[in-house]
Order: structure tokens, then C-alpha cells, then sequence
């Protein structure tokens, strides 16, 4: 029995190469080279400097890298922080035992019908910590002492687990990037009609962390990332948006639109105004 996996609509066959543990390692692993194999390697502890192609990025904990067949790569572990990951190594062959040149992520969009995130390919993948355990079994499964007595159909079974394992954590970790897009996206809008609605009231940041139920930081970093400016910037716009049209349509004092804006103080609401509209609020009604 051979075990075999569907790739480009051919049948072909896996061969387990190695799987190791390596530990503490400082300066130049290995120069650029390349071979027709598939490495999955993934970063426990420390830091190095990994080129993979033209893409060079730094190793840290919790990255998951991807080397196809043929793909140009050289490492370099830290001497401050001394580089340990684990690392398995095989080959797909086709039905003449010849090494078959492929791409993973190409092979997982075809799996599943909808291609992967760029970023994946752009370099190593961050693994959340709540899908390490479950990426993690598959090397230890084949790190386990016991796999040295095993024939090769076991290992080959072994490796298609973790490329098994590899594929739902990568897959995963794309769904949940495009619900976290999403599900920012929603609550921005959100908070955006909500001050909107609120102008007129005392809005502080803790009020809006409270609603999205987000940390104010956190908060700050999602909303600049959807509208290019802080939620009180933001704010801050719209109420000086709506103060013009109080200035130039009615005939409410000054005073009066700072408090329906949310302003308990009239010279700072002042202020603010000559700063976004190079005049003062008294000047800016005079036509």
C-alpha cells in the first residue's frame, strides 16, 4: 500500500524524508540553496533571518514557513537569541518516482475552492496560539521514538496527516482574517453612526470600547485602519462639519452650538474651530 495525494489532477505519491527537533542554532544554517523536496518549519523558540526566494523575513515563535520544491532558501539562527524549531522534510513523487515540483497553497485553494490570502505567500505564516496545539501534534506525532520502527506507508501515512493539519490551520486562519476584516468593517460603521447620532452628547473613548467591546487601544488601531483617523478625530470632524451648517443657517449663538455639540466649554469648542477652519466661529458667519 502507498499512500498517495490528488495534486494538479495526478495521483502521486509521499515520501517521508525527516522530521527533526533542531535546537540552539547561531549564525548561517545553511547557505542558499535549493531541492525538490517540501519543507514545513516551524519557529519554538528564539530568532534568525530566513530567505525564502527573494523574501526574506525574521524567524520568530509562532511562525509557520512553507518551502516548496525548488524554491531558493537559506537560514541564519541568532547568536543573542539562538534559533530552535521543528522541521519535516518530504517528497511527492509521481508514478515514475520522479520528485513532482508543486505548490501547497496552490494546492490547498484548489482543495477547498477559493484561493488564499497574498500575505500567505508574501512569507511566514503568525499561527494564532489557539491552532498551535492542534498544527503542533502532527510534527510531535512524527517525532515520537516509536516512529523509528514503523515502514515507510506509516511515515508517508504521518506526513499526510500533518500536511492534513497544515492545510486546516492555514484555512483557518484565512477565515478567521476575513471574519476579523468583517466583523471590524461592521463595527466601525457602527460606532460611526452612533457618534453621529450622539454628536450632540458627551462621547469619550472608554463610552465607545464599552460598545464595541474592544479595548481602547485596540479600538483606536481597527478605526484608523478603516477610516484613516482615531475615533475622536473622527468625531471631532463630524461635530465641526455640523457646526458650519449651525454657523451659516441659523442664528444661535455661539455658546448655544458648543453645547449642542457635545462642547461644555465655549472657547475650547473656539479653538477647535479656528484650527480646522482658519477662523473663528463669529468670523465664520460674516459673508
Amino acid at each position: 500500500m502507498s499512500i498517495r495525494v490528488l495534486m494538479n489532477g495526478r495521483e502521486l505519491r509521499v515520501e517521508h524524508v525527516t522530521t527533526d527537533k533542531q535546537q540552539h542554532r547561531t549564525g548561517s544554517i545553511t547557505t542558499r540553496h535549493r531541492h525538490p523536496v517540501f519543507h514545513f518549519m516551524y519557529i519554538t523558540e528564539g530568532e534568525g533571518s530566513f530567505a525564502v526566494d527573494d523574501r526574506r523575513s525574521k524567524a520568530e515563535p509562532g511562525l509557520l514557513y512553507i518551502i516548496n520544491p525548488n524554491e531558493w532558501h537559506e537560514f541564519q539562527g541568532d547568536e543573542a537569541r539562538p534559533l530552535s524549531n521543528l522541521e519535516c522534510t518530504f517528497l511527492v513523487l509521481d508514478g515514475e518516482g520522479q520528485p513532482f515540483e508543486a505548490n501547497f497553497l496552490d494546492w490547498i485553494s484548489e482543495k477547498r475552492g477559493s484561493a488564499l490570502p497574498d500575505s500567505m505567500r508574501d512569507g511566514p505564516v503568525p499561527v494564532p496560539p489557539l491552532l498551535q496545539p492542534f498544527l503542533l501534534e502532527g510534527f510531535h506525532r512524527l517525532l515520537e521514538p516509536s516512529m523509528n520502527y514503523v515502514t515507510p506507508e506509516h511515515l508517508s501515512l504521518m506526513v499526510m496527516d500533518l500536511m492534513l493539519r497544515t492545510e486546516e490551520t492555514l484555512w483557518r486562519i484565512a477565515r478567521l482574517d476575513t471574519e476579523s476584516a468583517r466583523s471590524g468593517a461592521e463595527t466601525v460603521a457602527v460606532l460611526k453612526h452612533y457618534m453621529k447620532a450622539h454628536m450632540k452628547e458627551h462621547i469619550t473613548l472608554e463610552e465607545l470600547s464599552h460598545l464595541a467591546h474592544w479595548t481602547p487601544n485596540y479600538l483606536c488601531r481597527i478605526f484608523k485602519e478603516h477610516t484613516g483617523e482615531t475615533p475622536m478625530t473622527y468625531l471631532q470632524r463630524v461635530r465641526m462639519t455640523e457646526a458650519e451648517k449651525l454657523l451659516l443657517y441659523t442664528d444661535l449663538p455661539v455658546y448655544a452650538i458648543a453645547e449642542m455639540l457635545g462642547y461644555e466649554d465655549a472657547s475650547y469648542f473656539a479653538r477647535v474651530f479656528r484650527q480646522q477652519h482658519g477662523r473663528a466661529p463669529t468670523n465664520y458667519r460674516i459673508i
